[in-house]
């Protein structure tokens, strides 16, 4: 699952999976800055375990799909509950992703 996030520094957008990958740990692909400067390794443990989760999630779902095609899920609803997780500060929109 391909999920792009931004640096609040650049504005630049990227693959979030960019971000735990060995030549950046922890840093903005783009413009190399510290995305997190104190808090590093927590930053790539919580990336990669939302990397994981996300991938449980599209695993399951497709697992269902081959299990139980009679089930079917509002994916509008669980599209709307996963933006409301979204823990990004309101007026923080770092120009934009682009």
């Amino acid at each position: 699952m391909n999920v792009r996030a931004w640096c609040g520094l650049c504005g630049q957008s990227f693959d979030l999976s960019e971000v735990v990958a060995p030549a950046h740990a922890g840093r903005c692909p783009r413009c190399g800055e510290l995305l997190a400067p104190d808090y590093t390794a927590v930053l790539t443990s919580a990336v990669r375990r939302l990397l994981a989760a996300l991938a449980a999630i599209d695993d399951a779902a497709g697992q269902l799909g081959d299990v139980a095609p009679r089930l079917h899920i509002d994916t509008r609803r669980l599209y709307a509950a996963l933006d409301a997780l979204d823990t990004m500060p309101k007026g923080d929109t770092a120009k934009g992703a682009r």
